[in-house]
């Protein structure tokens, strides 16, 4: 789950959710509260009153937003009947604060650990299985061999060892499920190896 989409592994396949409308819906209120904020000294009352009702609709059209996203991948788990495995993120911002206001400020925007509570009530309800695991190291590690993954221009990731390279994304969720102790599935995203090209490579299957 990033700030602005979210990945899943769905029965073989990768899914990606644009959040682009839900991170456009808080920046919009974002600059409103800026311009509230400017109003307060010179009326203190009228800035109270406009700050709650510019936050009660970011928070009711945000929810919207997450309940329509979370009922769709809950709907297709429901139909290949599957669970969900998640990333541990409790207690995520307060480990990733660096006292930096722009990072802060699109911190404030994720809306991970909202999505994951909704999900897994989705999931219990239907009954399927939700397990969380150590998501520490999930994008630097080659699910392959376990070497060392390092940026390779963009969100590709290329192990110093075997030479796999991977979307950052699809690689999380790849180490997420062995973590899980789930084997690897077929997917249809391409690889990139020492001396081929992403656009000739098969979909990756492992062993």
């Amino acid at each position: 789950m990033n700030l602005t989409n979210v990945t899943a592994l769905i029965n073989g396949r990768v899914e990606r959710y644009s959040l682009k409308e839900l991170y456009h819906t808080h920046r919009v209120y974002e600059v409103k509260r800026q311009r509230i904020q400017r109003l307060s000294k010179l009326k203190p009352k009228t800035s109270k009153r406009l700050m709650r009702k510019y936050s009660r609709r970011e928070r009711n059209r945000a929810r919207g937003f997450m309940q329509k996203l979370m009922t769709e991948i809950a709907r297709k788990l429901k139909e290949s009947s599957s669970g969900a495995i998640m990333e541990r993120l409790k207690g995520i911002k307060r480990r990733v604060l660096n006292g930096s206001r722009k990072q802060n400020r699109k911190l404030s925007k994720w809306n991970a650990r909202t999505f994951q509570f909704m999900l897994e009530y989705k999931l219990k309800w239907l009954e399927p299985l939700v397990k969380y695991v150590n998501a520490k190291n999930t994008s630097k590690t080659c699910p392959l061999c376990s070497g060392s993954m390092a940026s390779h221009g963009g969100r590709f990731m290329k192990c110093e060892k075997c030479k796999l390279t991977l979307d950052r994304d699809i690689l999380a969720m790849l180490n997420l499920q062995m973590r899980a102790g789930f084997p690897q599935r077929a997917l249809n995203e391409p690889i990139e190896r020492e001396g081929l090209s992403r656009s000739n490579n098969p979909p990756l299957i492992s062993t």
